[in-house]
């Protein structure tokens, strides 16, 4: 009689646990051993094993229905994708969190999701290779436009979008303004950069200084801006900029700030291409 002995690779154990999980047809199950093999992962320190695991347990959450738990897990997933950018399986993931947010009616993440999925950077190849997709579909080109087009259908006041498309209550109203905040370490920081620089390097009180406001877009079509705020922590020298081509509206200042206005020739951004924008500023003492 011979025995011979042989170990398990990390992806042999996975596909263990999902095929005996499935051999019952109990999601359930399948959640059980996937839960028990995360544990392991993350105890060891394995991060991107640990990761498989929680993206798995999170479809079988989502298939089930239940959000809130998919939710749970598909971000403990995502967080590492974003930090080794894996492109194809940051946009299945975030397409899967995106069908969360729109299902739970989650406005301000269906935003998120969507223009970081919008400004993914995605070859043509893309597609092909990648066989499991999620909800969003294969990755493209022209699915990256029609996912901003989506979001602009939202914040837009005319929108050709219908209802079926986007649910009411994700849309956006004059009582429930969206506001998106892109720091240092927001994963928007993908969907657009923005900086100041100063021409000299120091500034003297009451003495005009010129600055220069630098945009960049990565979303796949014409992004366009319908006024920008400049705000520093002395109000006096605060302003807004708006498209020449654009009919002025209300700035968002209190009686007792001074905000001026500033014209541009156009605030489109095209995609990958810097928009530069100079002005001159007074410090006050």
């Amino acid at each position: 009689m011979f025995f011979c002995t042989c170990s398990l690779t990390d992806e042999d154990f996975i596909r263990y646990a999902i095929a005996e999980g499935k051999r019952f047809q109990d999601s359930f199950e399948i959640i059980a051993l996937l839960k028990k093999s995360y544990e392991i992962y993350t105890g060891l320190k394995a991060l991107r094993m640990a990761s498989y695991c929680a993206f798995q347990m999170a479809k079988e959450y989502f298939s089930l229905g239940e959000i809130k738990n998919a939710k749970q897990y598909f971000n403990y997933a995502v967080s590492l994708y974003r930090h080794e950018g894996w492109t194809t399986l940051l946009w299945e993931i975030l397409g899967y969190l995106r069908e969360c947010s729109r299902r739970d009616g989650s406005l301000k993440e269906f935003v998120e999701y969507s223009l970081e999925m919008a400004a993914l950077p995605m070859s043509s190849g893309d597609s092909v290779a990648y066989k499991e997709c999620g909800p969003a579909g294969p990755p493209s080109f022209q699915k990256r436009e029609i996912i901003q087009k989506e979001v602009v259908g939202l914040v837009a006041v005319e929108s050709g979008f219908p209802s079926s498309d986007v649910e009411k209550n994700l849309r956006i109203t004059g009582d429930s303004p969206l506001h998106l905040e892109i720091d240092l370490v927001s994963p928007l920081r993908v969907v657009l950069l923005a900086s100041v620089a100063f021409h000299e390097q120091a500034v003297k009180p009451d003495m005009p200084a010129k600055i220069t406001l630098s945009l960049l877009s990565h979303l796949p079509a014409l992004f366009e801006i319908d006024a920008l705020d400049v705000q520093f922590n002395q109000s006096e020298c605060n302003f807004t900029i708006q498209g020449s081509q654009r009919t002025p509206s209300a700035v968002n200042a209190t009686s007792e700030d001074s905000y001026r206005v500033e014209s541009a020739p156009a605030l489109v951004l095209s995609t990958d291409k810097w928009l530069r924008l100079t002005y001159d500023v007074k410090s006050c003492r």
